[in-house]
């Protein structure tokens, strides 16, 4: 290989990598880290708590000592905490993707107050900053990129 083609070889290379960053169809980095976040964030719920260096477990909630029935004649003593008759909460987390970046959000209104915690709520929290999530991030972006610069 010339020094000619080496160069043409890293300016193609860089042309598919930027396509790849900004690209927001189902395989442009932004759809690949909001399907990942979402799935992850997800699984919070099932774990009953944040996983960030460890799981975070969430407070326990007061039905477990003091049982009613649902409207469903079913007691609510026994479901997981945050996730409802409907499971509206973790069902609700999606992502947008943008040129070069992914919103990942839950559009339930009462979301933030569950996550961030209120005067009346423990924090909850399922979506945020998580270091086990970069690292899976990280590591699928580093799968997709090797398969560009081959």
């Amino acid at each position: 290989m010339t020094p000619k083609q080496f160069t043409k070889g890293l300016a193609k290379m860089a042309v598919e990598v930027k396509k790849f960053i900004e690209d927001t169809g189902p395989n442009g980095a932004p759809t690949i880290v909001g399907k990942t976040a979402t799935g992850f964030f997800t699984q919070n719920f099932d774990r009953q708590g944040f996983l960030n260096r460890g799981l975070q477990p969430w407070p326990d909630v007061k039905r477990r000592t003091h049982p009613r029935e649902t409207p469903r004649g079913q007691t609510a003593a026994g479901r997981r905490i945050l996730f409802g008759e409907t499971r509206n909460l973790s069902r609700s987390i999606d992502y947008g993707p943008q040129r070069g970046s992914v919103i990942v959000y839950s559009d339930v209104h009462y979301a933030p107050y569950h996550n961030e915690g209120t005067k009346k709520l423990p924090k909850r929290q399922f979506i945020g900053d998580s270091a086990e999530l970069d690292k899976l991030v990280i590591s699928e972006l580093d799968r997709k990129l090797k398969q560009i610069i081959k």
